[in-house]
């Protein structure tokens, strides 16, 4: 069996599509030949971007070693093509060169935010040196976490991962001609930089503004006076110094869950007050465990993937209203030595609204929202209303 941190995200695939996507604007069109060596490259260390998944036993089954099944160089695209990534029948990373962009879709089976942006800088060291490193192994045991688990107490059962009162969009009346879209808007790197200031002198992390800023947004068009989210965190963090600098390309988030109590009228800054108390003390409790213990425990007990998968729903569940944070992309570790990077963002799974999730990425500076949509005209421009207004709340806190 591969991690078992890997079914986290194979519920309601129907639903939810599990991948996270990256977006790279380059100056010039990359050079698809080096591009193609570098895939081959990075599946001698991480063999399973060359498999399938079988999910009844959650195991990557081996297809042919390829560059070309995953490398497309294509004149136009449509999102809409992200359909025919099937997981459960090909290769775990996609890969579309048009014009001067390149877009990769990752299996989120196979592995999460943070293991997506070790993918990219991998893949970009191969293919700036053409070779892979020697000795290099990507590490993908969970022992630590399991110790982890042990060492902290089990907390009192609740169902913090189902809110009595979650936060929802409205469903429109417009259901109908339903495409894809990555929608995003930015704040320039001056924008970010006073931002960033206004979150250290208040006292709180720029994630819990963050959160509280998209709460608060969602809020005024649900009116629910609760700001109930899940925040996603990376465990790698947890890890020993040394398995700190391993490759790990792996499912390794668990999420914490919170809940504040916050009326429509309340401001960002005070909701952010709030959402920072409650995420500290969900820290010093490694509350983020509890989405995971049972899963893990079960896991190692030999419980059935049908049984695993009712104990994701139950602590692990798809939200409605989602929130991920990507955090920085490093513009050091991607880069090309005969190209550059314009722009880069990242999204999660394609969401049909009012499912809807926001998504949060960092580079050269430059921070970037986004959606990945599915839906009409008229409900992807509502989707493109929400994040225009998450941005004005962002800028209107950094201008005061």
């Amino acid at each position: 069996m591969a991690d078992p941190l890997n079914i986290l995200h194979t519920i309601e695939l129907e639903t939810l599509y599990p991948i996270v996507r990256c977006e790279l604007t380059l100056k010039e069109p990359i050079n698809v030949q080096k591009l193609e060596r570098a895939v081959e490259l990075v599946g001698q260390v991480v063999p399973e971007i060359f498999a399938k998944y079988r999910i009844q036993d959650n195991v990557f089954v081996p297809l042919d070693r390829d560059p070309k099944t995953i490398v497309s160089k294509v004149n136009s695209y449509s999102e809409d093509l992200v359909t025919q990534f099937d997981l459960l029948r090909g290769p775990q990373v996609k890969m579309i060169v048009v014009a001067n962009k390149l877009i990769v879709y990752l299996s989120h089976i196979l592995t999460d935010g943070a293991g997506s942006k070790q993918f990219l800088y991998l893949l970009a060291d191969c293919y700036n040196q053409q070779r892979m490193a020697g000795g290099l192994t990507n590490h993908q045991g969970i022992d630590e976490i399991k110790q982890l688990i042990d060492q902290t107490p089990q907390q009192v059962s609740s169902k913090a991962d189902h809110p009595a009162k979650p936060l929802y969009l409205p469903a429109l009346a417009d259901r109908q001609s339903a495409k894809y879209e990555v929608i995003r808007t930015q704040l320039n790197a001056k924008q970010f930089a006073e931002l960033h200031n206004v979150t250290q002198n208040i006292g709180v992390t720029l994630n819990d503004f963050f959160m509280a800023a998209f709460g608060k947004t969602v809020q005024q068009y649900c009116g629910v006076p609760t700001i109930a989210l899940a925040c996603p965190t990376d465990m790698r963090q947890f890890l020993t110094v040394e398995a700190k600098q391993q490759l790990r390309i792996q499912n390794l988030t668990a999420r914490y869950n919170f809940a504040v109590e916050s009326e429509v009228t309340e401001s960002v800054m005070q909701a952010a007050q709030k959402v920072h108390e409650q995420m500290t003390t969900n820290k010093q409790r490694k509350q983020f465990l509890q989405s995971v213990r049972t899963l893990v425990t079960e896991v190692g007990k030999g419980t059935a993937i049908d049984k695993l998968q009712e104990i994701v729903e139950q602590n692990y569940h798809v939200r409605p209203i989602a929130y991920t944070n990507f955090g920085v992309i490093d513009d050091k570790q991607l880069r090309f030595t005969d190209n550059s990077i314009e722009s880069c963002l990242m999204t999660g799974s394609f969401r049909r609204l009012p499912m809807y999730q926001v998504a949060i990425s960092t580079f050269a500076g430059r921070l970037t929202l986004a959606a990945n949509m599915i839906g009409s005209d008229q409900e992807r421009q509502f989707g493109k209303a929400v994040l225009d207004h998450l941005k004005l709340k962002l800028l209107a806190v950094s201008a005061s």
